[in-house]
């Protein structure tokens, strides 16, 4: 994975994990469906009022902002 990944310590992603996907300039919740060797994921993105989708290699965003076609770890509320 490029970069430091940001997000609560100790936490890895892995297999059904929900996080954060970047679609455009929309926010999507996402389930991790994979960890690759590399450190990126695949993910199944649920865009609102779209239908769900797939998307292979996906890079965790390397800060907390929001980056088009990246994941990031839910900010806790």
């Amino acid at each position: 994975m490029k970069g430091a990944p940001v997000g609560p310590p100790g936490q890895k992603p892995s297999i059904g994990r929900a996080v954060h996907f970047q679609h455009g300039t929309t926010t999507c919740a996402a389930d991790i469906l994979a960890v690759n060797p590399d450190g990126t994921v695949a993910l199944l993105v649920k865009p609102p009022n779209e239908h769900p989708f797939t998307t292979d290699n996906v890079e965790q965003a390397p800060t907390e902002a929001p980056e088009p076609a990246k994941w990031n770890w839910m900010p806790r509320v």
